[in-house]
């Protein structure tokens, strides 16, 4: 039986999700999965709100080749950007992380990240998933604070080009719903599917009412992560 000790390893290279799962308590290493996420991609054929989690099934199962997933709950994510229902990735280059913002701008569009936990035991893989999503308002913020924003080097590794909280670039004007999930990684979520390994986090319980459906989020976290 797994229990609160069991480790845990982040297949992430993101600090973001390093940062909020620290939160946690609970003893973890880092280990890039090694699966190719754009191969991965390109053979999903499902609705666009399922892409995060596919994805994350799949980096989840990639690190479940690794010696150091070993006696480990693997933990994987992977967020997605949705305008109109299209998928918005992270930026090829300059020009099209300006057009990624353009779009943006002044418009609801709903963040989608999705969570995998799993193990491997006696040649048996036992995974679980989940997904949220959190609608999000950007500003309508200049074609100057792009380009400023861009010149920074900011959005080019971020779904959608953005960080929500850049403390320069500020480009959110409201959000409805999980603060983290944005981040990268809805503790509430996540915190749900340790569960199902019989895994509690072992940080003291704090209550965010600006985050309700995150309550292992605090408003440091908050003040200190950025958009994957």
């Amino acid at each position: 039986m797994l229990n609160h000790h069991t480790h845990l390893l982040l297949a992430s290279a993101s600090p973001r999700r390093r940062q909020i799962i620290t939160s946690l308590g609970l003893p973890y290493t880092i280990g890039v999965s090694p699966t190719d996420e754009e191969a991965v991609q390109a053979l999903y054929r499902g609705p666009a709100d399922g892409l995060a989690q596919w994805t994350a099934a799949h980096k989840a199962l990639g690190a479940l080749t690794m010696p150091e997933s070993q006696g480990t709950l693997v933990v994987a994510a992977d967020t997605t950007v949705l305008l109109d229902e299209q998928v918005l990735g992270k930026p090829r280059d300059e020009e099209h992380a300006r057009q990624l913002l353009r779009s943006l701008r002044g418009r609801w569009h709903r963040v989608v990240t999705g969570v995998i936990v799993c193990a491997l035991k006696d040649g048996q893989i036992t995974m679980f998933g989940a997904s949220q999503a959190t609608p999000v308002l950007m500003r309508p913020y200049s074609d100057a604070e792009i380009d400023a924003y861009i010149a920074s080097g900011d959005p080019m590794d971020k779904a959608g080009a953005y960080g929500i909280q850049n403390p320069d670039f500020q480009p959110t004007e409201r959000i409805d719903g999980c603060y983290l999930n944005v981040v990268g990684l809805p503790l509430g979520k996540l915190t749900e599917l340790l569960a199902r390994f019989d895994v509690q986090p072992l940080a003291p319980h704090v209550s965010d009412p600006a985050c309700p459906c995150c309550p292992w989020s605090t408003r440091s976290l908050k003040n200190e992560a950025t958009h994957v």
